[in-house]
């Protein structure tokens, strides 16, 4: 039988956590679901009924190193490696639609990749959306070490800058709880800056 002619196979369940994801564990505000990483996926999770949805990307190789959810559980970020120094990709979710899969019971019914990021080569170190959800900043591993940040609405990186010298790796980055222009990054060798976005 050719491969054409199969019929495809969807995914029912996903098993597995193994927490070497920092912060890999988090609830959506709404209090009603739980996201984890799971290799190249991401599980949104019922707390009342056990239901699930999954956020593949459908890149082989490439596991989530990082996620982060908006403020207003409308969206989430996971950044991801690839291999060597290829660029890596960091996507941007639409949480209800995850959650409309998951009430609905279709767990692999798609439809909630909003936006394909990709600028850092090696690795998305760490992501972060900004207090009032519309800009996502995304940090490089330590083969990249840059940062850019990003419209959510349109996915366009709006500016970028080395984050920190080559011999340093950042290991963090967060945006200020009020303040939708100002995030600090932090690493190795007492590395810690407090970034302004100009986004006039």
């Amino acid at each position: 039988m050719a491969a054409e002619d199969c019929t495809p196979l969807q995914l029912e369940g996903m098993l597995g956590f193994t927490g070497s994801v920092p912060n890999g564990l988090q609830y959506l505000p709404s209090g009603q679901h739980i996201v984890y990483p799971l290799a190249a996926g991401v599980v949104v999770r019922s707390i009342a009924t056990g239901a699930l949805a999954f956020l593949d990307p459908q890149q082989q190789g490439s596991n989530v190193t990082c996620l982060a959810i908006s403020s207003d559980g409308r969206y989430l970020a996971t950044g991801h490696d690839t291999f060597g120094s290829a660029k890596a990709f960091a996507y941007i979710w639409d949480v209800q639609k995850a959650i409309e899969n998951c009430e609905d019971g279709n767990p692999s019914a798609g439809g909630c990749l909003v936006h394909s990021l990709q600028q850092h080569r090696g690795m998305v170190q760490a992501l972060d959306f900004s207090c009032e959800g519309n800009l996502l900043v995304t940090v490089g591993g330590q083969d990249d070490n840059d940062l850019v940040v990003w419209d959510v609405e349109t996915g366009k990186g709006i500016c970028g800058s080395p984050a920190s010298n080559s011999n340093d790796k950042l290991y963090s980055v967060k945006w200020l709880n009020n303040r939708n222009d100002r995030f600090v990054t932090c690493g190795q060798n007492q590395h810690f800056r407090v970034w302004e976005v100009c986004t006039s």
